[in-house]
């Protein structure tokens, strides 16, 4: 079973309240579309990386939601991290590939694994 990359909530929240304000129930859904129903974050994880965000202001709740729906935008200093973040997106994703790599080897995969190693190493 494969994880999700550490970080990778926090980037995926903060390019999408860049692109539109959202609920947390709205943010949920849009990952799960956006990555084909391979990834569904729970509302526990959705909501508490939503407080943490506004903890360091990466995002703000927008006035005026309806009912007990609260919607949340990328503050300018969230755009700021949202292109740091984007920044370390490759060096995340090469370490993802050696560990798979690893793995394969592991596993007895050795093609797969020198495949894997490949791709990394062009990177």
């Amino acid at each position: 079973m494969a994880s999700v990359p550490r970080g990778l909530l926090q980037l995926i929240a903060l390019q999408f309240l860049s692109e539109s304000s959202m609920s947390g129930a709205e943010l949920q859904e849009q990952i799960r579309r956006s990555s084909a129903g391979v990834w569904k974050p729970g509302p526990g994880s959705i909501y508490f990386m939503i407080k943490g965000l506004r903890e360091k202001e990466l995002i703000v709740e927008l006035p005026g939601g309806t009912g007990t729906t609260r919607r949340y935008v990328i503050s300018n200093k969230g755009k700021a991290e949202l292109e740091r973040k984007r920044g370390e997106v490759g060096k995340e994703v090469r370490k993802q590939l050696e560990i798979l790599a690893y793995y394969c080897d592991l596993a007895g995969d050795k093609a797969l694994a020198a495949s894997i190693t490949e791709l990394s190493t062009k990177m």
